[in-house]
């Protein structure tokens, strides 16, 4: 399943399914008329801690949508419980994660990571200016975000594994680069607003093929400046997820960053950037001059 959240009035936006049409379903909107009528999850996190339970409700919307006739789907339009993808603004899929661990090198263990501050995540289509006072560079490292569905802490793999729920995108920017060493150079240079671009939806593992390796593109102003398979699946991430897990709590909604193969890189000033993963997923964003 793929769960986005939609910018609303709301403070914490409203969950919604991304469907097959194309089209998105507010789930705060959506009860009323389908066999789910009782179900109003407050966020995509509750359905992801739901686990199965919540995946079979979900389920059982996408498919009373795609058995709804033209007259329900276009009342539904009319209602706003069906909203078209393009045009309907999407805000971080998590808005506020409690955790955001992002691990600079897969290679280097547990202890090549840092914290960044949930108060730095924004959602797709973001047009990013830079922090005065800091140095006019923006760096980017695009990473795979491992999406948490359940608590996790000093687990085995095979828990971890059953752990990971979803899948997103994270766009890891700071005004200087990251170093090499147990603290990851000056992180505090990467912790300010919009720092962390994060969406735009929640893929659910099972939409993945097991065991192939998660391949991430990132384009600066349409040009592939970095492409191909990391050496990152899901057997792989559950291991380091466990190997952190000795030291970090994890609950649901918790964002673990990986990074997806593609070297850190200097965005130029005006830049259009994007990253995506296969055909899954595409973040896109934009830094001010």
């Amino acid at each position: 399943m793929r769960l986005v959240t939609i910018d609303s009035r709301e403070v914490g936006g409203r969950p919604g399914i991304g469907l097959p049409s194309g089209e998105i379903l507010d789930l705060a909107a959506s009860p009323a008329g389908l066999t789910a009528a009782q179900w109003r999850p407050q966020s995509v996190v509750s359905v992801l801690a739901e686990g199965a339970e919540g995946a079979a409700r979900v389920a059982l919307l996408i498919g009373e949508c795609a058995a709804a006739s033209d007259t329900q789907r276009q009342q539904w339009r009319s209602t706003g419980r069906l909203l078209p993808a393009a045009g309907t603004r999407l805000m971080a899929p998590i808005r506020r994660p409690g955790l955001l661990l992002m691990v600079t090198d897969s290679a280097a263990g547990p202890s090549a990571c840092y914290v960044k501050n949930p108060n730095s995540a924004t959602g797709p289509d973001a047009v990013l200016a830079m922090p005065e006072g800091e140095h006019p560079h923006l760096y980017l490292l695009g990473m795979l975000g491992m999406v948490i569905g359940r608590p996790l802490f000093r687990v085995t793999a095979g828990q971890a594994v059953r752990g990971i729920a979803a899948l997103t995108l994270v766009a890891d920017l700071g005004t200087e680069r990251l170093g090499s060493g147990p603290n990851g150079g000056r992180t505090d240079a990467r912790q300010f607003p919009g720092a962390c671009v994060v969406g735009p939806a929640l893929v659910t593992i099972d939409e993945f093929s097991p065991g192939a390796n998660w391949a991430l593109t990132v384009r600066v102003n349409g040009r592939a400046v970095s492409t191909g398979p990391s050496a990152l699946n899901l057997e792989q991430a559950a291991t380091l997820v466990a190997g952190l897990s000795s030291r970090y709590a994890f609950r649901p909604g918790d964002i673990v960053g990986f990074p997806g193969g593609a070297p850190e890189i200097e965005l130029p000033a005006s830049s259009r950037v994007s990253l995506s993963l296969n055909a899954a997923l595409e973040l896109g964003f934009a830094t001010g001059a």
